[in-house]
């Protein structure tokens, strides 16, 4: 993301400082340019910062333990999604790294609204054909979070991850928690 944005910042004479994007990952692209004040170059920018993302994937490598935890999960017949804000191409690039099924994938060119909206997971339930109430969603942003609650799912907090853990939510410390999550029930007893 970093190099992404600098050759933004040097190709387009942008002036925002990549601290001030990195704030705003977790929500798509286009609400990230209006909340910068950037919204009439978005597509310039949207243009220089793909071709650079895309470009440098193959040299950032998943979070160690996440293909074992996710092997793990499907094994066990647990339906796997992602809802993220990354670009369709970044997105499918990242996934092919590991052996799994996903049940959905839900991008910003979905057109639908991107997180915090409840959208995109409530999107990802249906075609996964799973109610709501039995799904986890694992993030690390406040976005991620608020989607969620929003939708009425449950929320992790992936402590490896870029943003800090929200307020009230329970939190992974490892990648290798995740494979715990067959071990979780599902919904609260009556």
């Amino acid at each position: 993301m970093e190099e992404a944005w600098e050759a933004v910042q040097r190709d387009l004479g942008v002036t925002v400082p990549f601290a001030a994007y990195f704030r705003e990952i977790g929500r798509p692209f286009a609400d990230i340019m209006e909340r910068l004040g950037l919204e009439r170059q978005r597509e310039e920018i949207e243009r220089v910062y793909f071709a650079t993302a895309l470009r440098t994937a193959p040299r950032v490598p998943a979070f160690p333990g996440v293909g074992a935890a996710l092997a793990r999960l499907a094994v066990a017949g647990v339906k796997l999604g992602v809802v993220t804000s990354k670009a369709r191409p970044q997105t499918y690039w990242a996934l092919s790294q590991f052996d799994v099924p996903f049940e959905t994938v839900q991008t910003p060119e979905d057109r639908h609204p991107g997180k915090p909206s409840p959208w995109p997971l409530l999107i990802a339930a249906s075609e996964a054909r799973t109610d709501v109430a039995d799904a986890v969603f694992i993030g690390d942003m406040d976005v991620d979070c608020a989607a969620a609650r929003h939708a009425g799912m449950r929320f992790m907090h992936a402590a490896w991850g870029y943003g800090r853990r929200p307020d009230g939510c329970a939190q992974l410390r490892s990648t290798a928690e995740i494979g715990e999550l067959v071990r979780m029930p599902l919904r609260d007893a009556a």
